[in-house]
């Protein structure tokens, strides 16, 4: 039912007009009168009509300048006029204020009735609008933002080259232009909220990847800057989770690179060491003495020790535990639970490197189990030092043993290269999708477990494919340029030289060959 408010002058009209019409009986609600335009304003405000009946003349405040006024401050408010002056300037001053309707006295209740079912039916016609372009609406804003997470989650896998990503993100209204970029991952087990500040404060890219998970692509002009920020943050993150022991957070950080292909290699550092401090906050929550130590914690750079499980030499292990742990023997204010906490954290995040290249079913495993066991009776920091060089030459040494160093995806990626050298369109892309994932981190991953390009790498296997058949069958240079993937055979014969220091006819005459 909609809201009738009446202003006229005359009592007689206002009396006449509001009991002439049965208003529930029709479907309106009438809310009031008021004499002129100054008594009727606060009256409209406080009631809320949907509609306004208004003579043009009376004293203090006319009809007109009362439309002015309601059109400002309240426009969705119909306004009806009731006019006993059949003036042009009048009508037209009415349509220049968008009056809805505009009626010549005297009116009969029913013409007036009319008026009124006419404008109420305008009503609801608008409602209706009105929802249907806020469904729209909310609708675009919707599918805009799944747009947008999921060109941004396709850019920290890695999708796009630099160019592409530029320009799809011009279409979202994303600029994605900066010198330095690094991706910082926060999962929240409460409030989901408590992290908007890093959002607001700083210059970042926010999507969720899940419900309480937050991904952020950092930006900014100086790498220095960067590292500072990243440690402040988390350093923010940590006294929230202090102050407010029901909201804890599982995050992880990437380092800051350059270019925006970096930050395909920032998420995926990001999202491991993640990873390494979801099943350390696991282990950990079960202890409430924990809690003092945690914070304490966050002065080892577990991102280190990962880096030195995957790459480092044996030869650096007592340098790398002395820097590593450096903070135990410097500092005299820690909790005795430190110590502990940190010996467990160090252990949880070797098995757990074990477990993702698939080392943790052979005797290693067994071998770390037992060491461990002395990780819960050690107090000096020369023990310390010991127990970490021992746990680590027993993973080094089974790593170096493996018959691959690789991760499983670059072992993969190798593989593939290896059974699939022939096929001249073979690309990074193609191998990645091949081992199932994006071309960026897989370049990344290539270039940094093996020295070499994925191309270079795929290269030298072609031409060491390409010695074979040199040395023992009589096919042609083009021939066996063809079948190790090469489809120039000129380009084959200047990279063989270039890379044996030989011709291929030279070297298939200093070699035995294929009996005819």
């Amino acid at each position: 039912m909609k809201k009738v408010f009446l202003v006229d002058d005359e009592m007689a009209i206002r009396e006449g007009i509001g009991k002439s019409i049965n208003w529930n009986q029709e479907g309106f609600i009438y809310c009031g009168d008021a004499s002129d335009g100054e008594v009727a304003l606060p009256l409209i405000e406080k009631t809320q009509p949907d509609i306004v009946i208004t003579d043009i003349k009376m004293p203090f405040m006319d009809g007109l300048e009362l439309s002015r006024i309601l059109r400002e401050k309240m426009p969705s408010v119909k306004i009806i006029i009731l006019s006993g002056h059949d003036e042009f300037e009048y009508a037209r001053e009415a349509m220049r204020i968008q009056v809805t309707e505009y009626c010549l006295k005297p009116v009969s209740s029913q013409d007036l009735l009319n008026v009124l079912k006419k404008v109420a039916s305008k009503i609801v016609e608008e409602e209706i609008s009105h929802k249907r372009l806020s469904a729209l609406e909310e609708q675009v804003l919707q599918n805009k933002s799944a747009s947008r997470d999921k060109f941004l989650y396709e850019l920290c896998e890695g999708s796009f080259s630099s160019s592409e990503a530029i320009k799809e993100g011009a279409t979202l209204n994303i600029n994605l232009v900066s010198p330095y970029y690094y991706v910082i991952i926060v999962e929240s087990t409460n409030e989901t909220n408590a992290i908007d500040w890093i959002e607001n404060e700083y210059n970042c890219l926010r999507f969720n990847r899940k419900s309480k998970e937050s991904i952020f692509i950092m930006m900014g002009e100086s790498k220095q800057t960067l590292e500072q920020e990243s440690e402040q943050i988390r350093q923010r993150l940590l006294e929230q989770e202090e102050n407010n022991l029901s909201n804890q957070f599982i995050m992880g950080f990437g380092k800051v690179e350059s270019r925006i292909q970096g930050i395909a290699f920032s998420f995926s550092e990001a999202d491991e060491e993640k990873s390494y401090s979801m099943m350390i906050q696991k282990y950990s929550s079960k202890d409430p003495n924990n809690i003092e130590s945690k914070k304490e914690l966050q002065n080892f750079k577990r991102r280190n020790l990962i880096d030195f499980l995957k790459f480092g030499l044996e030869s650096d292990i007592p340098d790398f535990v002395r820097t590593y742990s450096s903070y135990l023997e410097n500092s005299i204010s820690h909790s005795p639970f430190t110590t502990y906490y940190f010996l467990i954290d160090f252990t949880l995040t070797i098995s757990h490197y074990l477990k993702e290249i698939e080392m943790d079913q052979i005797e290693v495993m067994h071998q770390i189990n037992q060491l461990e066991v002395k990780a819960s009776w050690i107090r000096y920091y020369k023990d310390v030092l010991t127990y970490m060089e021992e746990m680590l030459s027993l993973v080094l040494s089974a790593r170096n043993k493996l018959s691959s160093r690789y991760s499983s995806s670059v072992q993969l990626a190798v593989d593939y290269l290896n059974e699939n050298y022939w096929d001249s369109q073979i690309s990074l892309q193609t191998v990645g999708e091949a081992v199932n994932v994006s071309a960026s981190y897989l370049s990344h991953m290539f270039s940094q477990e093996t020295g070499k390009t994925l191309i270079e790498f795929l290269t030298l296997t072609r031409i060491e494919k390409a010695k074979e058949l040199l040395k023992n069958t009589n096919n042609k240079t083009y021939e066996i340029a063809h079948e190790v993937g090469f489809s120039d055979s000129q380009y084959f014969c200047r990279t063989f030289k270039k890379i044996t220091g030989l011709t291929t006819k030279q070297f298939k005459n200093s070699t035995q060959v294929y009996p005819v």
